[in-house]
């Protein structure tokens, strides 16, 4: 059985357009991380500019709870910025991440928790999406395109529910801004050896807020991302084959 006592955890949320989202997100997460009696543990909450009241509300959490901290974009930067912060800012040995919008049950932490010992990365996959036709669409289309390109397989790979060894973050440089951040993390993992477990987790409705991830900006510009990002895999895929 794994110690808990002898790890730590950096576990944080983006959040645009949340603020009835996140103080139930925020708490919830108190609640988990202290009965699982982590030898020590951050939450940190990246407010991405909302325009409502998100960031007030982070930061009247921050004041409530000393291991919650805040990092304030100055205006919008979209999705894979925000990301990209969160995993920068990690301090502890594993970081988590999920969304600020209250669409999964943190209670299904312990279960990613409980695979630390046999797995480097454990990653989340939405047994039954509580999205539009639409989104469903574009995330089964996403995640085919992805099989195609770079042969991997994941069911979901753009699920915010993941548990990483946050060593992994001092070895690669994360480039993308938008929705490929995910494939990114994922597919670098699996060319330095990092192992993954997959499992699947509840998603719920969105009952607050506003949801932004399937404009057709932010589909178009992943889109780039994606070619941009094959020359680069494939000559990356070579290197370690040489080595």
């Amino acid at each position: 059985m794994l110690d808990t006592s002898q790890i730590t955890i950096s576990l944080f949320f983006p959040a645009y357009y949340d603020e009835l989202n996140i103080g139930k997100v925020t708490k919830s997460a108190v609640k988990i991380l202290e009965e699982l009696k982590f030898k020590d543990y951050e939450i940190i909450i990246i407010e991405d500019g909302s325009p409502d009241k998100t960031g007030e509300v982070a930061d009247q959490l921050a004041a409530e709870y000393p291991k919650v901290r805040v990092i304030h974009h100055p205006k919008n930067l979209g999705y894979g910025a925000t990301l990209k912060d969160g995993f920068l800012n990690a301090k502890m040995d594993y970081v988590f991440y999920t969304d600020g919008d209250n669409q999964f049950d943190l209670e299904e932490l312990k279960k990613f928790v409980a695979l630390i010992p046999f797995s480097d990365m454990v990653v989340g996959y939405r047994k039954h999406k509580q999205y539009s036709l639409y989104r469903k669409f574009t995330s089964l289309c996403y995640n085919y395109l992805l099989k195609i390109i770079f042969d991997i397989h994941y069911w979901d790979i753009d699920c915010a529910f993941k548990l990483f060894k946050a060593d992994l973050f001092n070895k690669i440089e994360i480039k993308s801004i938008d929705a490929f951040i995910d494939a990114e993390i994922m597919l670098k993992a699996n060319l330095l050896g990092y192992t993954a477990t997959e499992i699947g987790v509840t998603h719920l409705p969105r009952l607050d807020g506003v949801s932004t991830g399937a404009r057709p900006s932010v589909i178009l510009r992943t889109i780039r991302e994606i070619f941009d990002y094959r020359k680069e895999y494939k000559a990356e895929m070579k290197k370690f084959k040489k080595s």
